[in-house]
């Protein structure tokens, strides 16, 4: 049996020299590896930037709003009080007017006629009645001396009382030619503006012939229909502001004088009326908007609009806990002057987001730039 010797290959001896520095080499690479790994730190959180206040606690009003049109108080048609020809116009529609003034004049030679007859009627009446004065104080001597009858003297008496009533009568009818006369002269009872000219000059006219219209302005009266659903919230005495857009910087409060007890038969609706004196140029016929203040509520919780948004849970406001947007399901009331009334949902301490709230979500982290004071 032959032994053979089996040497170690060159390949070998190499192998194993380079053992050690490949260890070296692998400890080097792995102490440089870790030196350039970074650091474990946790990822930045971004913050959404918003600002916050807390609630409001207001008194506020519960109102309806109307808009209606401005009525005069008093539109007078007036008439002719005695029939005669139009001598002149001195108004036309447009111009104000006020009591005593001028507006038109009809003929007035058949009443300075009359006037004058009337008078001569009296003065005859007056000769008479002082010859019967006369007569019946000279029966009174006579028949105490029993020169005449008794029934002579009252026979006197008698006549003198016929005359004195003829006398009354006739002042009545100088009276009445007197008035009829000055009546030829047509004054405006009122201060206002002439709506409409009825009559042109040349025009024979009878009594209660309408010549002008004058409407009222320096009193008005507005007229604001509501649904029939909010009559059962109305009652005479409710404040009711009233602006025009004529003059949308003036507004005017006043009161419900008046509502009308039936419903309108074309738009279903009520009417409501408010007097008020005019302030400044509302003109009768004009638009108002009215809004009557229905109810009114102490120490109510107002944020401004901008904090109530809708999500799918439904209406909701963000407030602020720790950093962090929490979402809070609210209940709405009245809307009043950019504010919101919160009926239920929220504290009074509670800070709620305003400016930015409509770009967040649950949760969200936030970064309350201003806190605002209210």
């Amino acid at each position: 049996m032959h032994l053979r010797r089996t040497l170690p290959t060159p390949t070998g001896r190499i192998g194993f020299r380079l053992l050690p520095w490949l260890v070296v080499a692998l400890s080097m690479t792995a102490c440089g590896e870790s030196r350039d790994a970074p650091s474990a730190t946790p990822p930045q959180v971004r913050k959404v930037a918003v600002t916050a206040a807390p609630a409001q606690v207001l008194d506020a009003t519960v109102t309806e709003r109307s808009v209606g049109v401005l009525e005069s108080l008093v539109i007078p048609e007036i008439a002719a009080e005695v029939e005669g020809r139009i001598v002149q116009g001195y108004v036309k529609t447009g111009e104000r007017v006020i009591p005593g003034q001028l507006m038109a004049e009809l003929e007035v030679e058949d009443y300075k006629i009359a006037t004058e007859a009337t008078h001569a009627e009296l003065g005859q009446l007056e000769a008479l009645a002082d010859n019967q004065r006369r007569t019946v104080a000279r029966y009174a001597k006579l028949v105490a001396n029993k020169s005449i009858s008794a029934d002579r003297y009252d026979e006197a008496i008698a006549q003198l009382r016929v005359l004195e009533e003829q006398l009354r009568a006739a002042r009545a009818r100088l009276q009445q030619s007197e008035r009829a006369l000055t009546k030829t002269r047509v004054l405006s009872p009122y201060a206002g503006v002439v709506d409409a000219e009825l009559i042109s000059p040349g025009d024979f006219v009878k009594v209660g012939k309408p010549l002008f219209r004058v409407a009222t302005v320096d009193r008005l009266r507005a007229r604001l229909p509501l649904p029939e659903l909010l009559a059962s919230k109305i009652s005479v005495g409710q404040t009711v502001e009233l602006w025009s857009p004529v003059a949308p910087d003036i507004k005017v409060t006043s009161a419900i004088s008046e509502i009308r007890p039936t419903i309108g038969v074309g738009n279903r609706a009520i009417d409501v009326f408010a007097i008020f004196d005019n302030p400044g140029t509302w003109q009768p016929g004009g638009s108002v908007t009215g809004e009557i203040v229905t109810e009114r509520r102490t120490a109510a919780l107002m944020v401004p609009e901008t904090a109530v948004v809708l999500r799918p849970a439904g209406t909701v406001v963000y407030v602020v806990e720790d950093g962090i947007a929490r979402q809070r399901l609210v209940e709405t009331g009245i809307y009043r002057d950019g504010l919101v009334e919160i009926r239920a949902g929220i504290a009074p301490k509670d800070l709620v987001i305003d400016s930015g709230a409509g770009f967040l979500t649950d949760g969200t982290a936030v970064s309350v730039a201003d806190v605002q004071a209210r």
